[in-house]
């Protein structure tokens, strides 16, 4: 159940993400060239298209990991699961404060290693993106 209701609340809004960015990769030359040289529509959309629409969706997904991650503290604390969150609402409340930053500096370890995620994926997905 907390699974299903953090993956209901982000669905939406990346789902329309994605749509407004293949909307507007949809128009630029490059498809109308690949297009013009014969490409099946298929192979437009998820070779050409797809793909560059991806960009700026890894950028919004990587910045909404946080997120989700620290979700999860109200997520496990309304469900009642163990988890990460859970345990760093009960350090705080129990006055712990040396294990709720020790969580907190985790959760921010894994925010920062998601976004170096998407820095090398953009690598990947835009050729034209190098690390010099």
């Amino acid at each position: 159940m907390p699974v299903t209701t953090l993956a209901l609340a982000t669905t939406g809004g990346f789902t329309r993400f994605v749509r407004a960015s293949m909307i507007e990769v949809l128009r630029l030359d490059l498809v109308r060239t690949a297009r013009a040289k014969g490409a099946g529509e298929g192979r437009v959309v998820l070779i050409h298209a797809f793909r560059n629409a991806l960009i700026p969706v890894v950028t919004v997904m990587a910045l909404s990991f946080g997120v989700l991650f620290n979700g999860a503290l109200l997520t496990e604390t309304m469900f009642a699961q163990p988890g990460m969150g859970k345990m760093i609402y009960d350090a705080i409340l129990g006055n712990d404060f040396n294990l709720a930053l020790s969580g907190l500096l985790f959760a921010t370890l894994v925010t920062l290693a998601s976004n170096l995620a998407a820095d090398l994926a953009y690598g990947w997905l835009d050729p034209r993106i190098t690390l010099q």
